[in-house]
């Protein structure tokens, strides 16, 4: 077996999170570092790891060193590290800060955000997994800060992407067991 297969096998999942969003140009969020974050969406969790996945329209990906990355359709932006990061499309006159809206979608069940000004729309599913701190040092910490991935132009990226839509609706649903299913599935 493959070393990458052998840390994955060794890091237990333990929980994720699915959300959408529906932003309409201009719009803008910034991500507070995931340690900031995790006390809200996944207490008690050891690593959180965050990525979007745009399902329609485009943005830019901000990271802390000023440089931009353009997304669109199909992209899965995946932030191994949690490091801060802006969203935007357009020129938005403020950002909002995702912990808010995090915290507002924690409450209502983890169901849509909808933020901007009535333009060009962007969709994307916002999803965090779980898993133990040990990962870090079996495979996260040799990743770069931003991973960027188009999925949409082989049949295994749609069946990625496909997977979690399912995760988004599984997330909503609100039936017995959905809290494993997400943690396995992720």
């Amino acid at each position: 077996m493959d070393a990458l297969s052998e840390a994955l096998k060794a890091v237990r999942m333990t929980g994720a999170i699915f959300f959408q969003a529906v932003c309409t140009a201009p719009w803008g969020f910034a991500v507070a570092p995931l340690r900031d974050v995790e006390r809200v969406i996944a207490p008690g969790t050891e690593r959180l790891v965050s990525y979007h996945l745009v399902t329609q329209g485009r943005a830019l990906v901000g990271i802390g060193d000023g440089t931009e990355v353009p997304v669109e359709a199909g992209d899965l932006v995946i932030i191994p590290h949690g490091d801060p990061h802006t969203m935007t499309n357009g020129s938005p006159s403020r950002l909002i800060d995702s912990l808010v809206s995090v915290e507002k979608i924690a409450e209502r069940g983890f169901r849509t955000m909808q933020i901007g000004g009535g333009g060009e729309e962007t969709r994307f599913v916002c999803g965090y997994f779980g898993c133990e701190r040990h990962a870090e040092r079996l495979f996260l910490a040799g990743l770069p800060i931003l991973i960027k991935i188009n999925v949409r132009h082989d049949p295994a990226g749609e069946w990625l992407e496909g997977s979690i839509r399912h995760l988004v609706s599984e997330a909503a649903s609100g039936r017995p067991g959905h809290t494993v299913l997400l943690a396995k599935m992720a």
